[in-house]
């Protein structure tokens, strides 16, 4: 991962801990950090850290995130929003220490959905890739950096020509989760 694109990014809500290596940028979540709305109940979280820039039009977003010791609902993954009540995120999840997941989230209005994919026992690691062309997105996500799945094709409310895309991690549940952040190209 090159220093200067970073230069391009910024965050919000930083993250307690940040450091480089080779590996790429290594972020410590805080403790009950996530990104989830809904409205109907009164509850809204939206205190994640996202590690984004902005873009006009359309684009093309891929990073990748590993991560050793994740918990329960701890995420690292890719996240593009207009604002706290429109935005979608894609993260590996675990729902249980054994079963990982592909989760997605699209917020719009307001109102947080949840879908999400198995993956193999043991990945912690996962490439993601978020296009826009033409007012749709599409995501989709890779075990090994070359052959790319779809997981959905989603519209925002509130689209406009400036969104804010890029890397975000959460920990719902706990304090001590750290991820990698090994790459992350914008065009």
């Amino acid at each position: 991962m090159l220093l200067e694109t970073l230069k391009e990014f910024d965050w919000m809500n930083e993250p307690q801990r940040v450091r480089f290596d080779e590996d790429g940028m290594h972020v410590a979540a805080k403790y009950r950090t996530d990104f989830w709305c809904c409205e109907r109940y009164g509850f809204q979280k939206d205190d994640g850290h996202f590690f984004f820039s902005y873009v006009l039009g359309d684009f093309c977003c891929d990073l990748d995130w590993s991560s050793e010791n994740s918990n329960v609902f701890d995420q690292c993954g890719i996240m593009v929003r207009t604002d706290v009540n429109n935005w979608f995120k894609a993260a590996l999840m675990y729902e249980n220490e054994n079963t990982p997941l592909l989760a997605t989230s699209l917020t719009n209005g307001g109102f947080s959905d949840l879908a999400t994919v198995p993956l193999p026992a043991g990945v912690k690691h996962v490439w993601y890739r978020l296009k826009k062309k033409k007012g749709c997105y599409i995501a989709s996500y890779s075990l090994d950096g070359q052959n790319y799945v779809q997981l959905r094709k989603f519209y925002l409310l509130n689209d406009n020509d400036e969104m804010k895309i890029g890397a975000y991690l959460c920990s719902p549940q706990h304090d001590d989760f750290e991820a990698v952040l090994h790459g992350l190209t914008l065009t």
